[in-house]
C-alpha cells in the first residue's frame, strides 16, 4: 500500500462544492487497484442537519462517485450546518495561514490562542448553526500538522502541542489501518453498513482514526465497489 499524505483538494474533489467542508487527509493505492487512488477525507469542523440527510449523504455516511479517481458528491450540502459561512472564510483562513502558518508554528500557538485571534480578524456573522468555534479549531489543527509535516516529514509531530490529552510525543501511531489490522475488524464488527443499494458488494479499503490528524475523534471508514462508488462511512470512536 502507498501513501501519500495530504493531497491537493483538486486532486480529490470533482469539482469545489464541498470546498471548505471536506478535508483530504491521505490518498493510497493498493496493490490489487494498481491504477486507482482512493482517498480518505474528512467532513471534521461542522455539524451535520438531519432535515437534508439523502439517501447520498447522512450524518453517518456520503456515497460518491468515483471518476477518473476523483469523487464527485450527489448529495444535498445543506446537510453540513453553517457551510456557507465556512465557505466564506475558508478561503481567508489559507491566505492567513499561508502568510502566518510558520509563524504560528515557530511561536507553538495554541489552538485556543488562534481561534481569538482568526474571531478578531474575520468579519464573522453570528449564525446558531455555525459553531465557528469548532471550525476554526478544526481548520488550524489540520492546517498546522500539514505544514509542520511538509517542513519536517514527522507525521503528526505538532499534536502534543495542540492536545492537552496527547501528553507523549514518542507515541507514533498509523496514519491508515487496512483491512488485517485488529483495529479496522473491531470497528467493522461493532458498526452496521448503512442500508443503500448493493451494500454487500462493497470492499474496505481502510480506517483512519480522526485524532491522527485532528483532535476531535471522528474516525473515517472507507469502502469502493467495482460499480465506482465510494463510502465514507464516520463516527465517533
Amino acid at each position: 500500500m502507498k501513501i501519500n499524505l495530504y493531497p491537493n483538494f483538486d486532486d480529490v474533489f470533482a469539482d469545489e462544492t464541498l470546498k471548505g467542508i471536506f478535508y483530504p487527509l491521505c490518498s493510497l493505492t493498493l496493490e490489487k487497484y494498481p491504477n486507482k487512488i482512493f482517498h480518505i477525507i474528512s467532513s471534521n469542523g461542522l455539524w451535520m442537519d438531519e432535515n437534508f440527510e439523502t439517501k447520498e449523504n447522512t450524518s453517518n455516511y456520503t456515497l460518491f462517485e468515483f471518476q477518473e479517481n476523483k469523487y464527485k458528491f450527489n448529495g444535498d450540502i445543506k446537510l453540513y450546518q453553517g457551510y456557507k459561512q465556512a465557505k466564506i472564510i475558508f478561503s481567508e483562513l489559507q491566505l492567513d495561514f499561508a502568510k502566518n502558518g510558520k509563524a504560528y508554528i515557530e511561536k507553538k500557538t495554541k489552538t485556543d490562542d488562534y481561534i481569538e485571534i482568526q474571531k478578531q480578524n474575520l468579519n464573522i456573522r453570528i449564525d446558531g448553526d455555525f459553531d465557528v468555534d469548532y471550525y476554526l479549531q478544526t481548520f488550524y489543527e489540520f492546517s498546522i500538522m500539514k505544514l509542520n509535516y511538509e517542513l519536517t516529514n514527522d507525521f503528526g509531530a505538532f499534536r502534543v502541542l495542540l492536545d492537552k490529552d496527547f501528553t507523549n510525543p514518542n507515541i507514533i501511531s498509523p496514519i491508515i489501518y487496512d483491512k488485517t489490522t485488529d483495529e479496522l475488524n473491531g470497528t467493522l464488527n461493532h458498526y452496521d453498513k448503512p442500508n443503500i443499494e448493493n451494500i454487500d458488494t462493497f470492499e474496505v479499503i481502510g480506517k483512519i482514526v480522526g485524532c491522527e490528524f485532528f483532535t476531535d475523534g471522528n474516525d473515517t471508514v472507507l469502502f469502493y465497489n467495482d460499480l465506482e462508488k465510494i463510502l465514507c462511512l464516520n463516527f465517533y470512536s
